[in-house]
């Protein structure tokens, strides 16, 4: 399913990635690219989440960063990313994109995307 976005208006994107992302430039070319106003969403981890918090900071974009909750943690554990995938996506958001330089062999990015997937939420998988 192909879903159009309105760039005419602020989106809500999640960033999700590779703790071991390195490639600012990679994640500063496609945040240049959201309409001012966006939102950046993310799990509030080193990598992709925490190069993402500052490109999107210096762009003037909104940051919303989240951390795993006690209640991930106690749904899931050790696999608590998932319960936070799971509040990112509800929050709102519009886009998904992952960077992850062996995607397929992925936990957590594999996840998100999945789970966007399922909810109609366009994804958008950059490796390195």
């Amino acid at each position: 399913m192909s879903v159009e976005l309105d760039l005419a208006r602020p989106l809500r994107v999640i960033v999700a990635g590779a703790v071991a992302w390195a490639d600012e430039a990679a994640i500063a070319r496609e945040l240049t690219r959201l309409p001012a106003g966006s939102t950046v969403i993310h799990g509030d981890c080193a990598g992709a989440d925490a190069i993402a918090g500052a490109v999107a900071t210096r762009l003037g974009l909104a940051v919303q960063a989240m951390a795993k909750s006690r209640d991930d943690r106690r749904r899931f554990g050790r696999a608590a990313w998932k319960g936070l995938n799971e509040r990112m996506l509800a929050s709102g958001a519009e886009l998904v994109l992952v960077f992850h330089p062996d995607f397929d062999a992925s936990r957590g990015s594999k996840h998100m995307a999945e789970l966007a997937r399922v909810a109609g939420v366009p994804v958008r998988i950059f490796a390195a």
